[in-house]
């Protein structure tokens, strides 16, 4: 199959993932209304445990203030989604990596690390306590639902399009890396619409799209870096094996602290911070690079 049409499939993947999203926003998310609460200052007085039990998975304030800025959000969101089939051809199936694409990749790479990074320390402990053990992502959402969507756009673009250049740097082909890697990505856009629901609302269609898809964007998202990353490993290099073997090792250790510690901001990030310093690495230095190819990177980087 030529490059042409591969990218012509890549393309029509992002696009048909964007529209069912704009439907999905459209339709579904305008006709279910998630109850919301405003606490209280006695509430606010609360120990953690009552405060848990009475406000988790309620929204502390309505998720849009008129019609006028949902429909905003949706054409917004809905847009930057179609903008992944336009970084499909101009990151993937670039002839050079230019200056402008290497900027712009290592610019929202960093932006992604460092809002996450911020955006996981937001607590407010009076309510949850130890931000290492008792808040997450989504929990933090409900006290900053505009926070919380920032954070999945700039998660999801940072390590999609970083992704792709870690692919087209190293002339990777595989179409598999590409797919998961799309489909991943674009599903934290239903997780951020889609706020924590709580345990007393588990069996509902609202709080299982929110974990499958939180699900998805956290396995896929990584299985797009660990398939480059065994590809290189196949070509026994030992730069690649290690970064390879401590990559999974993380992911291993983030679902042992999940099932005996439980869920975190903190223990969420672990596999992102990694992520990013292993794409920092690879695209934007040469550390796991071997020496001919360090070479060809220098001459590269002057295009």
């Amino acid at each position: 199959m030529s490059d042409k049409k591969t990218m012509k499939i890549y393309m029509g993947l992002c696009g048909v993932i964007a529209v069912i999203y704009g439907l999905w926003m459209s339709v579904f998310m305008k006709w279910d209304q998630f109850p919301y609460i405003i606490p209280t200052e006695s509430d606010m007085l609360l120990p953690s445990a009552e405060f848990i039990a009475k406000f988790d998975g309620m929204l502390y304030e309505p998720l849009y203030s008129n019609e006028a800025v949902y429909w905003i959000w949706v054409v917004f969101s809905t847009v930057i989604l179609f903008c992944y089939a336009f970084f499909i051809k101009k990151i993937l199936f670039a002839e050079k990596i230019g200056k402008g694409t290497t900027a712009f990749c290592m610019a929202n790479l960093i932006a992604g690390f460092a809002f996450i990074t911020w955006y996981g320390f937001l607590s407010f402990p009076q309510q949850f306590g130890n931000i290492l053990t008792d808040v997450t992502a989504s929990m933090l959402g409900l006290r900053y639902p505009a926070y919380f969507r920032i954070w999945g756009i700039l998660a999801s673009l940072s390590i999609f399009t970083n992704t792709l250049y870690m692919y087209r740097k190293n002339n990777y082909k595989g179409k598999a890396g590409v797919v998961v890697t799309s489909v991943g990505c674009a599903s934290i856009f239903v997780t951020i619409n889609v706020p924590s629901a709580g345990l007393d609302l588990v069996m509902t269609a609202r709080c299982l799209s929110h974990w499958a898809t939180a699900l998805i964007f956290a396995f896929l998202g990584a299985a797009g870096v660990i398939i480059f990353l065994f590809h290189k490993s196949m070509k026994k290099e030992k730069k690649y094996i290690f970064a390879t073997v401590f990559f999974v090792a993380v992911l291993v250790l983030m679902l042992v602290l999940l099932v005996t510690v439980g869920k975190s901001a903190f223990i969420e990030n672990l596999p992102m911070w990694v992520a990013y310093a292993l794409l920092f690495i690879i695209n934007f230095t040469s550390l796991l690079d071997k020496k001919e190819n360090a070479i060809e990177e220098k001459s590269l980087s002057k295009v």
